[in-house]
């Protein structure tokens, strides 16, 4: 997999580190054949970053790779990006100092799509993509404070003002809002080139238990900061702890809401405010990304797949995976699934054991148990027939 980065203007430090923390983080991705390859491109052959900081970079004119993916971080002027009001190319000073260094990246970023490139921009780097036009008619989004600045600037784009991640998978293109959501868009970005299991692990590397998805939305009339923590909230993230350890357990909203000791209708409105998703939309996710870990990481059959996640049957994983994914399960585990990888029936996702597997440890444990009882029983037999003579 290699990964473009277009450096147009000043950037956001973040956002680059972003980039390289979740696609080339050697704790998780050492010996990896999936290591993607990142190329930086600007108009020489280093760039500025914001806080002081430059990163190497491969002139455009240079570059003749074709990459899988771009990614398009933030600017580090974002209250300008935000509040420019030209239009077309007299936009270009905008980006870069020299207008024929925009229009150049922005010639690029066309036609790399047209030849199948997939798209992703952060936060302000929205704006730089919807110049492009390749938003119009796209459902796209940015950093909170400056969604009303992106509809002024390019009514042609969708702009969802209640999303923190969009992917249009017709179109190839994926925008997200700014700050931690960058770190939400990479690794739903690693999932979909690389498999889901080598997004969890970096995930979990990162302490990010629970990344925000397509599906997350802002709640109506969200502030701007996240409110402090409260019990409740600890009560729903425990519960979704446990939910994951068991997805095999048929969950309903019902059974949910029993377990968190509050009505159906309560704990509905708080697993949403707290998640972001309704609780249906949450347990889906989850029990199908735990199907992509064991395609990955398993020769499971699909019906064992599904009964694990708790999908009840080969149909059903099927019709949601497809719908989900675009891609039928045996199709996803053949992409995904590396040649050289030793898969074994008992192998489980980490964070994901549940009863079946409590089941197959505890059926071997008694295989073991009584074997030690079967060679014990003869040793003492010899002895005492020794002991007889």
């Amino acid at each position: 997999m290699r990964i473009a980065v277009p450096l147009p203007g000043t950037m956001w430090a973040f956002d680059v580190i972003s980039i390289i923390q979740i696609f080339d983080d050697d704790s998780v991705m050492y010996g990896s054949p999936d290591r993607p390859v990142i190329d930086f491109i600007a108009n020489a052959s280093s760039k500025a970053l914001d806080h002081g900081m430059s990163i190497a970079t491969t002139a455009l004119r240079d570059y003749h790779e074709k990459p899988d993916l771009i990614i398009i971080p933030g600017f580090a002027n974002p209250h300008e990006i935000a509040t420019d009001r030209r239009t077309g190319d007299a936009k270009a000073r905008l980006f870069t100092a020299d207008p024929a260094d925009a229009l150049a990246i922005r010639d690029w970023l066309v036609a790399s799509h047209r030849e199948g490139v997939e798209i992703a921009a952060m936060c302000t780097g929205v704006f730089a993509l919807a110049w492009t036009g390749l938003l119009d008619g796209v459902e796209c989004t940015t950093h909170l404070p400056f969604l009303d600045d992106l509809a002024a600037q390019f009514p042609k784009a969708l702009v969802q003002k209640d999303r923190l991640l969009t992917h249009n998978a017709k179109q190839r293109i994926w925008t997200s809002a700014g700050g931690s959501i960058c770190l939400d868009l990479c690794i739903a970005l690693l999932a979909e080139h690389a498999g889901q299991s080598l997004a969890t692990a970096e995930a979990n590397m990162l302490m990010m238990h629970y990344p925000r998805s397509v599906a997350t939305r802002r709640s109506d009339g969200a502030p701007p900061v996240l409110p402090r923590p409260s019990r409740q909230s600890d009560e729903i993230i425990a519960l979704t702890r446990r939910v994951r350890e068991h997805l095999s357990y048929d969950w309903t909203l019902t059974t949910l809401a029993q377990t968190s000791h509050s009505s159906t209708r309560s704990f509905q409105r708080r697993f949403s405010e707290v998640m972001g998703v309704p609780p249906s939309t949450w347990l889906l996710t989850e029990r199908l990304n735990a199907a992509k870990e064991l395609l990955e990481l398993t020769d499971l059959p699909m019906q064992q797949i599904a009964l694990r996640t708790g999908l009840r049957n080969a149909d059903s994983l099927r019709k949601h995976f497809s719908a989900a994914f675009g891609v039928n399960p045996s199709r996803y585990r053949q992409v995904f699934c590396a040649p050289n990888c030793v898969r074994r029936k008992t192998c489980e996702p980490a964070g994901r054991r549940n009863e079946h597997e409590e089941s197959d440890i505890g059926h071997m444990t008694r295989i073991s148990l009584c074997s030690f009882c079967s060679v014990l029983c003869v040793f003492l037999t010899l002895f005492l027939l020794r002991m007889i003579r």
